[in-house]
């Protein structure tokens, strides 16, 4: 059956209703209280999504970062960390890739500054060399956290943390996932590596700590030689 457009729309708006049921909702603007109640009904549906989309948006913006982070309400870091945790969550390859390189600018920046003092602890001096992140080191840093896997070098680290603390060696290694990824998505002291923040984040867990992911090990901890 041949119809022209001219004919299609005029059985459109005959065998669409329009009543005032929707006519006085403030998401309908200029002479859209004339359409049919089902086009009403979608725009204030998508006005509805689109304010709850935007509040959920001020919530996380407007979610400050614990003091130690330097990353003031407003802040041009402050800004920076949102951004990152927004890429991060998108789950787009080139966003979460863009996102690395944000923070990794975000702290050498930090360390380039004047008067940055930086004092790694004894078992993060090693990472503390590495400050300057390659693209190399970004795709390994990245191909890490998707297949969750640790170089052969860091698990020996870890492995040896574990043993000294009586933790599991699986436990430490999921502690110290999870500080790479925070590292990234939540922030850091200003100047910390990613590998600095992961190391500083197993060093301080403990099983009786709520975020800690640790166990401690049925075996008992290494003892030391005897001279």
């Amino acid at each position: 059956m041949k119809m022209t457009k001219q004919k299609l729309r005029r059985i459109i708006r005959e065998e669409a209703k329009s009543t005032e049921k929707y006519d006085d909702d403030p998401a309908l603007k200029g002479d859209q209280d004339k359409l049919p109640d089902h086009l009403q009904k979608g725009i204030i549906n998508k006005s509805k999504k689109s304010k709850k989309e935007a509040h959920h948006g001020m919530e996380e913006s407007d979610t400050p970062h614990p003091k130690q982070y330097g990353a003031p309400q407003g802040s041009p870091r402050d800004k920076g960390l949102d951004k990152t945790k927004e890429d991060l969550a998108s789950g787009d390859p080139e966003r979460i890739a863009r996102a690395y390189r944000r923070r990794e600018r975000m702290e050498k920046k930090e360390r380039s500054k004047k008067g940055f003092k930086n004092k790694p602890r004894k078992d993060t001096k090693k990472e503390s060399h590495h400050m300057r992140m390659t693209e190399a080191d970004l795709r390994e840093v990245i191909r890490n956290l998707l297949s969750e896997e640790l170089s052969a070098k860091t698990k020996a680290t870890l492995k040896k943390k574990a043993e000294k603390r009586g933790l599991t060696p699986s436990s430490v290694y999921a502690e110290f996932k999870k500080g790479l990824a925070a590292w990234a998505s939540s922030g850091s002291r200003k100047g910390m590596s990613q590998h600095q923040w992961a190391h500083a984040r197993v060093n301080s867990a403990t099983p009786s700590k709520p975020w800690a992911v640790v166990k401690k090990s049925k075996k008992k901890k290494k003892k030391g030689k005897k001279k």
